[in-house]
């Protein structure tokens, strides 16, 4: 395959547009007659026939096994998504069945994410994947301490639109309600509105200086500021559409379906493949060769991201190359829209 990407004339562009368009749809092989018979492409078979050898000179298209047809290559897709692909607008009955999903769903993050999950596989046919906010740039909202006993404490920390996570420690010290009313005031003052990530890094410097409250209970939160402001729920993967992923005739073959089963079943992997795509565009693509993991070398991986009030995930789906890139760029966009709306 080329290295680089080769600029096409428009003959070419036009057939190259309409070998992708024919496989996508039948998932055939298709020969220069029937495409320029199907597809009226003013041009002889013959002459159809030349400008295909060349777009497999170029590493566009290739044939598979004996076939005398045609289908594109990852590079023949590459060129397709980023010239030759047309915007493919979501009607507006397309629009309604997404946000109905919705309706009723709790404000529970994993709620709304694991209906995301069922709402992209049952639009794509394929393999959707949420991955849950990185929570490293969560913003703390307050910390509440709760007294159990003489030296046990709750200790409840609560982020901004996102979860809440309950610890219960045990120190070597009693405390009383009074200096727990003081720690509690003092915790909220110094690192509320702070992320995770800054809390872990200056916990010890906004704590320094303190007031009457008990000095081995501040070097405590100090000391335990890495596991205490780690929450272990980072980027957790949800996964919808097993079953209708395996219905693509790509995966007809034992050996295929197996491959595809195992790459679902390393959630490490998929998680990878959807993280790996750096979202500067609404929607990136990833092509078969492109991805970063040989196991997903006869994949594509769309991706964006969704947000929300502090936090950002990632939502994808994962299939053939053969696949409906533009229709599935749409409702990506969309669907992560109306999380975004939902979970703000």
């Amino acid at each position: 395959m080329a290295n680089s990407i080769p600029s096409l004339n428009n003959r070419e562009r036009d057939i190259l547009r309409a070998v992708v368009h024919h496989f996508v749809l039948t998932a055939n092989p298709v020969g220069s007659r029937q495409l320029a018979k199907k597809y009226g492409i003013n041009l002889s078979p013959a002459t159809v026939r030349n400008v295909m050898a060349d777009l497999e000179e170029m590493g566009l298209l290739t044939h598979p096994h004996t076939s005398a047809g045609r289908v594109p290559s990852d590079l023949g897709y590459r060129i397709y998504v980023n010239d030759l692909m047309e915007s493919c607008e979501l009607s507006t009955q397309e629009q309604e069945i997404i946000e109905k999903q919705f309706d009723g769903v709790s404000q529970e993050l994993d709620d709304i994410l694991a209906t995301t999950s069922k709402v992209l596989s049952s639009a794509s046919n394929l393999l959707a994947v949420v991955v849950t906010p990185s929570l490293e740039t969560a913003v703390l909202e307050r910390v509440d301490l709760a007294r159990l006993s003489d030296n046990r404490l709750l200790v409840l920390i609560t982020l901004q639109s996102g979860p809440t996570r309950t610890i219960m420690v045990e120190l070597e010290q009693s405390v009383s309600e009074n200096h727990l009313r003081q720690l509690t005031q003092i915790l909220n003052q110094r690192l509320a509105g702070l992320t995770l990530t800054q809390i872990r890094e200056q916990i010890s410097d906004r704590m320094h200086n303190m007031p009457a409250t008990p000095a081995g209970l501040i070097r405590f939160f100090v000391e335990s500021a890495d596991k205490m402001f780690t929450f272990p729920e980072s980027g957790e993967i949800m996964i919808g559409g097993r079953s209708k992923v395996m219905e693509q005739p790509e995966f007809s073959d034992p050996r295929s379906m197996r491959g595809i089963i195992e790459l679902v079943e390393d959630k490490d992997i998929v998680v990878h493949l959807l993280s790996s795509q750096v979202t500067a565009r609404p929607v990136t693509i990833s092509i078969g060769s492109e991805n970063i993991d040989r196991r997903a070398k006869d994949l594509s991986v769309l991706a964006t991201d969704y947000k929300t009030a502090t936090m950002s995930g990632k939502l994808g789906v994962i299939g053939p190359t053969r696949m409906d890139y533009s229709k599935l760029k749409s409702i990506l966009e969309f669907t992560a829209d109306t999380v975004t709306r939902h979970l703000k």
